[in-house]
């Protein structure tokens, strides 16, 4: 299973920060406690007296499986079992990737600097007409 190296982390927190601004309250941690699981990130704010947390999981990879969303899903148990509240699993995956094996109470997020194309991974850059 790929994981988020310290290359991706920058473009992984930007694309969050811009999802979720830290502007409006949202406030980024990198691999936090939640009850004894550790998700690489977690999105927070506190409104109101309450907090919404949203766990990211990362895959660098061309296809999520259903072994890893299974992965996915039992960490975000174990949090809740011990009274971390959590909002709906977030998923970030390269532009294209295959998944199909991610039911929808999983939020999808592409990665918009990396694409799957013939099973590979590779860096992407929006192409310039030339006139």
């Amino acid at each position: 299973m790929g994981v988020s190296t310290d290359s991706m982390n920058s473009y992984i927190s930007r694309d969050l920060k811009r999802q979720f601004s830290p502007k409006e309250g949202w406030m980024i941690e990198k691999q936090p406690d939640c009850g004894g699981v550790t998700f690489p990130y977690v999105v927070s704010r506190k409104r109101f007296g309450q907090t919404k947390r949203y766990p990211v999981e990362v895959v660098i990879e061309p296809s999520v499986s259903e072994k890893m969303v299974e992965e996915f899903a039992a960490k975000k148990a174990a949090a809740e079992k011990a009274k971390i509240s959590l909002e709906p699993l977030m998923l970030v995956v390269p532009t294209d990737a295959d998944v199909s094996a991610v039911p929808d109470d999983i939020v999808v997020k592409y990665l918009k600097v990396l694409k799957v194309e013939g099973g590979q991974i590779l860096w992407w850059k929006k192409t310039v007409i030339a006139e």
